[in-house]
């Protein structure tokens, strides 16, 4: 016991030197990671109440110096070091108490970190407040600014700034989703993720935006709708038509233009810059569905839509058909409300999906959507869903095309989703024939390149075979089908090969 008590002494003096050594204050997350490891190496977890306390920049700094020069704010931590947890905390205790805060950080308060006798550091536990940043604030990483934001304009500026870049919408999330945690690491545990490894790996990192970029408070979101400036009055019901000619390709509306990644990312990072030339340099970092990022959760948050029951963001004025796009920054911006469910008792995106991977409402197993399948999915397609997928052989549109609010999809006001030539329309036939060579050549600068050539192949055999399958293939078409099919059979892979081989058993 007593060697457990000096243990526990040694620890909390390590600590508290980490955390007071002259000149240098060090981040909240440094200090977690190092006392974390030496509390997991010694095997003795519970240590005393350690109280630490952030400083909020106010906008007004003569409000501030008149009526409020420091605040006092204690924030315990008991049992574990999550410093991403505690600048959530922080953030919601400064929310709550109402405090506009523009940068979260820390600043030490030198006359509680010795006692007056001999310069011993306090046995009671660290504490802080407040305190309004000077020149060695946080390792002068942070700057006192005096720039002034009004909250109203500020928005205003930053949807014609949006609509400019061809944004369609922009709303601003807190950076403090969690509310979301049960709901994702349910549907991790029910394994409905499939072989998406990566939705797993990054733990809580989706539902922590301070945890993924520390020091985000607010997340910026973007719509950008998508729908080619082609697809004129009744387009879903053309869409669904194609489903009728088992020899041509469906490929997603989505996909036919250029690569979303590319086109939101570049308009993302050019409103961040805009932004820095309004405020002055802020940290900031862009996301297009290429991060562990809560995107329905935060579009949700912010009012670009509501959740419908496919799980994709619906809005009354657009649809489903759009990209959606973050910028997690460390400033502080009001949040935009969000806004009500219109699902109502409608359930036509349950009843029409063609594998019923919509289990629930609300509650997709992606290991049965035809999107996944074709896209994520890199072995051999289950044999079950090969009848079901018809011939899409890129993504699935049937719960949006379904949708009665997709009846008000907005075209694009860019030309990068145009369809491209040889992506629509095109028979089975045509896009098997291509090499290796031809795809990524008919494919540059397009989302389906990332699937590769291998598994391009697979997904068009499999439509093959259920083109094959289909009475209304006419025989020329199936005679056709047939003869690529064995032609192609000795030059690809294992896992094209077993595709092949489950077509021409329908012969």
């Amino acid at each position: 016991m007593a060697r457990l008590i000096a243990l526990r002494r040694n620890m909390q003096r390590q600590i508290w030197q980490w955390q007071h050594a002259p000149r240098l204050l060090r981040p909240l997350h440094q200090l977690q990671a190092r006392a974390g490891q030496k509390i997991a190496k010694a095997r003795f977890f519970k240590l005393s109440r350690i109280s630490k306390a952030i400083q909020i920049e106010m906008p007004d700094a003569e409000l501030a110096s008149r009526r409020l020069r420091c605040v006092w704010l204690h924030h315990g931590i008991t049992w574990a070091f999550d410093a991403p947890l505690h600048t959530q905390r922080m953030q919601q205790v400064s929310d709550k108490c109402r405090l506009p805060s523009a940068q979260i950080t820390m600043q030490l308060n030198q006359s509680l970190m010795y006692s007056r006798a001999g310069g011993q550091t306090r046995g009671e536990g660290l504490r802080g407040r407040f305190i309004w940043p000077d020149k060695c604030f946080y390792n002068q990483r942070v700057l006192t600014t005096q720039t002034k934001i009004h909250p109203e304009e500020f928005m205003n500026k930053l949807r014609s700034w949006g609509a400019e870049l061809g944004f369609s919408q922009i709303g601003v999330a807190t950076s403090d989703l969690s509310a979301a945690e049960p709901g994702l690491l349910s549907w991790l545990e029910a394994g409905f993720h499939g072989e998406m490894h990566y939705m797993a790996k990054h733990g809580m990192k989706r539902a922590r935006p301070a945890e993924l970029v520390p020091g985000t408070l607010s997340v910026i979101t973007a719509r950008m709708d998508y729908l080619p400036t082609l697809h004129g009055q009744g387009w879903q019901s053309i869409e669904f038509e194609r489903l009728n000619r088992p020899g041509e390709a469906i490929v997603s509306v989505y996909a036919k233009g250029r690569d979303y990644h590319k086109v939101l990312r570049s308009r993302l990072q050019k409103l961040s810059e805009r932004i820095a030339q309004e405020i002055g340099p802020f940290g900031h970092r862009v996301f297009t569905d290429s991060a562990p990022v809560l995107e329905a959760e935060l579009a949700a948050r912010s009012g670009i839509g509501w959740r419908g029951k496919h799980t994709l963001i619906l809005s009354r004025e657009a649809g489903s058909m759009y990209f959606l796009g973050e910028i997690y920054v460390d400033i502080a911006l009001p949040a935009t409300d969000s806004v009500a469910s219109h699902c109502g008792s409608c359930t036509s995106c349950i009843d029409v999906c063609p594998t019923q991977a919509i289990i629930a409402p609300y509650q997709l197993d992606a290991r049965r959507c035809i999107s996944y399948l074709t896209i994520e999915h890199s072995g051999a397609i289950p044999l079950e869903l090969r009848p079901l997928i018809g011939n899409r052989i890129y993504g699935c549109d049937d719960c949006q095309l379904a949708c009665p609010w997709n009846k008000f999809a907005k075209r694009s006001a860019l030309p990068d989703f145009d369809e491209r030539a040889g992506l629509s329309g095109q028979q089975l036939v045509t896009l098997f024939a291509w090499g290796e060579e031809q795809f990524l050549s008919y494919t540059e600068g397009s989302a389906i390149r990332r699937i590769g050539h291998e598994r391009w192949q697979r997904n068009i055999a499999v439509a093959m075979g259920n083109a094959l399958r289909n009475p209304l293939l006419a025989a020329a078409d199936a005679q056709a089908i047939r003869l690529i099919l064995g032609n192609k059979k000795p030059n690809v892979s294992a896992l094209v090969m077993e595709h092949i081989d489950w077509a021409l058993l329908a012969c």
